[in-house]
């Protein structure tokens, strides 16, 4: 095999690929991708988790074949080289890159051993506004557990109804819901990894196209096609957990809130707040010498309600909201709501 690639381009690719690679063990097949050349360069990458594949229809293709090569190797070479035409060729198992007087020479693994990617041939397509599949990832995936024994909880849930295309995601402290109408005739509940999430929002933004099974979720777009498997589990009846009225509502604006916050958490990240006569206080919560407080104007009927809460579940949601939210109340010591539009996070106070 032998090719002659783009700097710019391969070095775009890589910077995505190189998050799929098994990172710890070079001495798995998964550490290196796969570079398959025949009437276009495709190129893998997977943990077996999770995985990638690119088409580049911009190399020349000098020589058909297929080869792999360390991940996080070619990457560095690739990028320490000048802005130029760069040559990759199989000679016997040694991958040999190289560009004007510079030539590095690495390893390979036998290349029909890398991991088989599924196929979406078998699997089913969902219908929903792939926008709206994004947006609602970009919103939820910081409420997402990283750790938790409840692998369940180490992911997002895809709830789709034939009304409704919710995601939904929990760290037991707080819960965050993105809703929005969907007519289908399609019904099903997934659970998609935070790792594969995150890298979801990175590669797409619209036109693209979602397939399932029971264990694999893929993403095709025109260039890119990414798959992960799912969490196998159940998860929490998040509708229980939704309050179906409030008994008090404040709008607040985003810019003025997310201030005051920040004014706190100079001091502490947990905060008290007191509403009453069209007031919002905000003070920190401290058993050393340090105080903070401020306070905000706002349109309120409340006489007295007070309650704290982690300032980082309110700025979270702050991060990814629009200029004008709305705070949602019924008792003083049980879960509150932030919503926006189609966002809600429903928020569990600290015990003062």
């Amino acid at each position: 095999m032998k090719l002659k690639l783009s700097k710019s381009i391969i070095e775009n690719i890589l910077t995505n690929a190189i998050n799929f690679l098994e990172k710890k063990d070079n001495s798995q097949i998964t550490s290196h991708l796969l570079l398959e050349a025949n009437e276009k360069l495709i190129i893998k990458a997977t943990d077996r988790e999770f995985g990638i594949e690119y088409i580049d229809e911009s190399c020349e293709i000098i020589q058909k074949g297929k080869i792999t090569i360390n991940g996080k190797k070619l990457y560095e070479i690739i990028k320490a080289l000048n802005d130029d035409f760069i040559n990759i060729e199989l000679e016997e198992n040694t991958a040999i890159i190289s560009q004007n007087h510079s030539i590095y020479k690495l390893p390979t693994f036998e290349a029909n051993e890398f991991p088989e990617f599924p196929n979406i041939s078998n699997l089913e397509k969902l219908s929903f506004n792939s926008l709206d599949f994004i947006e609602g990832l970009k919103k939820t995936l910081l409420v997402i557990d990283s750790n938790n024994p409840k692998y369940e909880l180490n992911g997002a849930l895809l709830d789709i109804t034939k009304e409704n295309l919710n995601i939904v995601a929990t760290d037991t402290k707080r819960l965050a819901l993105y809703k929005v109408d969907n007519n289908t005739d399609q019904e099903l509940q997934i659970i998609i990894p935070k790792k594969a999430i995150a890298e979801i929002r990175k590669l797409f933004i619209d036109n693209f196209e979602i397939y399932f099974d029971n264990i694999y979720l893929i993403i095709k777009s025109n260039n890119i096609t990414f798959f992960t498997k799912l969490i196998n589990g159940k998860f929490p009846d998040y509708k229980r957990i939704i309050p179906q009225d409030y008994n008090y509502k404040i709008n607040l604006n985003k810019t003025y809130f997310t201030k005051a916050i920040k004014q706190i958490n100079i001091i502490s990240n947990e905060i008290k707040i007191t509403i009453s006569q069209n007031q919002m206080l905000l003070e920190s919560i401290s058993d050393e010498t340090f105080e903070a407080k401020t306070d905000l104007e706002i349109s309120s009927e409340i006489e007295h309600f007070t309650f704290a809460v982690n300032s980082k579940f309110l700025l979270d949601f702050l991060n990814v909201s629009d200029d004008e939210i709305q705070m949602c109340l019924n008792e003083e010591n049980i879960p509150f709501t932030l919503k926006d539009k189609n966002f809600e996070t429903i928020i569990m106070p600290l015990t003062i």
